[in-house]
């Protein structure tokens, strides 16, 4: 049986009875520059300007707000704090259409591009392009999209692959720039140099001194913090880490080792340590130094000295909580040579008393390790004073001793030599600062004799 086709016209005689309410679509705009060049700056503020005009002069269109990033890259998304709010404004639905300048002014990530533009589209956003001419709502316009942000891609990495080059040249002939803002002691000045800013200055020679006469970075951040010594951002609040760095950094001695770390990926712009995957430069009396090169080596020799006193015997970390605990890391077992650590005991009378026990002594609880004998704080202190008044009755040959040291090459050594021979006095009281400045170790032995060495190699005997 042969189907039945039958055709219904269209309807010619409807009345409208007004007219259709044309909804006016809520544009939004999408600014960015990528530098802070005053020259994209000053496009930037052009970018602004116009869109404002733009969206405000046409009928079809509210003016849903600009959102613009000053001074940031596209390769990600992620930093851009006006974009990200751009994207939750859609999802919220306060806005209907974007506009925005290019796919470069948008995002030259390939991957982000895409994911946001087809989000937008699912929530029947679209997004104008209008250098490339691209309507994200039209069916061809994502398949343009993709050719064009990977092209736009490709060019974020020439751009950074030049800007690695230029770099390059400019290090290759000793030119380089440095933010200050974050660097404590110097400051820029007119033709980009830099040049020491002498109150910052004075923090600097301090941290050296204080560090080669015996004292942490631990404990110099908390003396710093209690007196209220400012940082470069002005505030008496101290990071172990910033002190560290800066006993490290050879800028404060004239000198500058350039391109430390480089940009190991153009797309998420991270930092990477350079340790050799990258040429390196290094300048000599690059700029005014504020600790002279011989200190600043004997600060690195010193760094090198606790590392391998730590690892020597077998401790976690180089003298912490000085303040209450000056001998902390300073007493050793002559038995096993192991640390002694400090214990507060009580006597039959309630009283307490410190006294410095080997750790292998009951490394095992209950089980006996190490046999060496304990001894009482004020015996280490009375062995001290003892030690450094038998080098001052005997002046002479430590006199004769450090003049040798200061003549041999070795720069700590030499440094440790010249100090003593402006330490020597005889002392009646225990000093902590003095101690920290004069003591290597104490050695504890089963026998009941102390072995007292100090940081110029001196060694005396107390029984």
């Amino acid at each position: 049986m042969a189907r039945s086709i039958t055709v219904i016209p269209a309807c010619q005689n409807i009345t409208q009875t007004s007219a259709p309410t044309i909804k006016k679509l809520r544009m939004a705009a999408y600014c960015r520059v990528s530098t802070e060049r005053d020259e994209q700056l000053l496009s930037y503020e052009n970018q602004l300007r116009y869109y404002k005009e733009f969206i405000e002069n046409n009928p079809m269109y509210e003016f849903a707000g600009i959102y613009a990033d000053e001074g940031i890259s596209a390769t990600n998304t992620k930093n851009g704090c006006e974009f990200n709010k751009m994207i939750e404004d859609c999802r919220n639905k306060k806005i209907d259409r974007i506009i925005t300048k290019s796919i470069s002014r948008f995002a030259r990530n390939t991957l982000d591009c895409l994911n946001y533009v087809r989000e937008l589209k699912s929530l029947g956003i679209g997004v104008t392009f209008e250098k490339e001419n691209i309507d994200t709502l039209d069916s061809k316009g994502e398949v343009l999209l993709t050719i064009l942000s990977s092209l736009a891609q490709d060019e974020s990495r020439s751009i950074s692959e030049n800007t690695k080059w230029g770099i390059r040249r400019r290090f290759e002939s000793g030119e380089y720039g440095i933010s200050t803002k974050r660097f404590m002691g110097y400051d820029i000045d007119e033709k980009g140099k830099l040049k020491i800013n002498k109150e910052q200055a004075k923090v600097v020679k301090r941290l050296y001194t204080e560090y080669l006469n015996g004292k942490t970075v631990d404990y110099i951040k908390r003396i710093f913090e209690k007196e209220g010594v400012k940082n470069w951002n002005g505030k008496a609040k101290w990071q172990v880490s910033t002190l560290k760095s800066m006993l490290e950094n050879e800028k404060y001695k004239g000198d500058a080792l350039l391109q430390k770390s480089y940009t190991s990926d153009f797309l998420t712009k991270k930092r990477t340590k350079n340790k050799g995957e990258m040429q390196m430069y290094y300048i000599e009396e690059s700029h005014e130094a504020i600790i002279s090169p011989e200190i600043w080596e004997c600060v690195q020799l010193e760094t090198a000295r606790r590392a391998e006193y730590t690892k020597k015997h077998n401790l976690k970390s180089y003298s912490r909580n000085t303040e209450q605990n000056p001998f902390a890391s300073k007493v050793m077992c002559g038995e096993c040579g192991h640390a002694f650590s400090r214990k507060e005991w009580r006597d039959r009378y309630g009283g307490k008393r410190k006294i410095w026990q080997c750790g292998e002594r009951y490394k095992i609880k209950g089980v006996e390790g190490c046999s060496n004998r304990h001894t009482d704080e004020e015996t280490l202190i009375k062995a001290f004073m003892i030690a450094w008044n038998t080098l001052f009755e005997n002046k002479e040959a430590c006199f004769e001793k450090w003049r040798k040291q200061m003549e041999n090459g070795d720069l700590l050594k030499a440094y440790r030599a010249e100090q003593f021979m402006k330490y020597m006095s005889d002392v009646a009281d225990f000093n902590v600062d003095f101690m920290l400045k004069t003591l290597d170790h104490i050695s504890v032995f089963e026998s009941g004799t102390l072995t007292v060495v100090f940081l110029d190699g001196t060694e005396v005997e107390i029984k």
